[in-house]
């Protein structure tokens, strides 16, 4: 099976970008997206998201991985191309937990091309009014394939067990 996308010629609206969910990167406000060069967007952390009665239910905590990966989908977003996928977060630090009543500032800025023409580079921040949370110094994203639902990929054909 052979996957196709059409490649859009403007980046979406507000209205167009999932909402934050379980296990899904969103965001509930774009504050600013200057394609190629920056984004900046707000997610707000609500004690009734499911994964906060298991995730320490005595004290809930975002986790970092859904803080991480929505990094990842704003850099997605302003890089304007939706094929790209992660190859490799460099300097990733979390500085502070993040709680239920939290409203998260996202920022993602260009951090320029690397060795390969192919690669795209960011820098991502996550603020807590004017705490720094998690900081990631490199993004690397590249052009990959796309899953298929047999959870094989369009370009090699191996599935999810085989990589892990």
């Amino acid at each position: 099976m052979t996957a196709s996308y059409t490649v859009p010629t403007a980046l979406p609206t507000p209205a167009e970008v999932p909402a934050a969910s379980i296990g899904a990167p969103g965001f509930d406000r774009i504050l600013e997206v200057r394609p190629g060069i920056r984004a900046e967007a707000l997610l707000n952390v609500t004690g009734t998201l499911p994964f906060f009665d298991t995730h320490f239910p005595r004290r809930p905590i975002l986790p970092g991985v859904l803080l991480t990966e929505s990094m990842i989908a704003l850099a997605v977003l302003a890089a304007g191309e939706p094929l790209l996928r992660l190859r490799a977060a460099e300097g990733l630090r979390f500085r502070r937990f993040v709680t239920p009543g939290d409203q998260v500032r996202i920022t993602v800025e260009t951090a320029g091309t690397g060795q390969d023409p192919a690669e795209s580079r960011w820098k991502a921040t996550a603020r807590v009014g004017e705490a720094t949370v998690a900081a990631v110094r490199t993004l690397r994203l590249v052009h990959g394939p796309v899953a298929e639902a047999n959870g094989s990929t369009a370009a090699n054909g191996l599935t999810a067990e085989a990589k892990s």
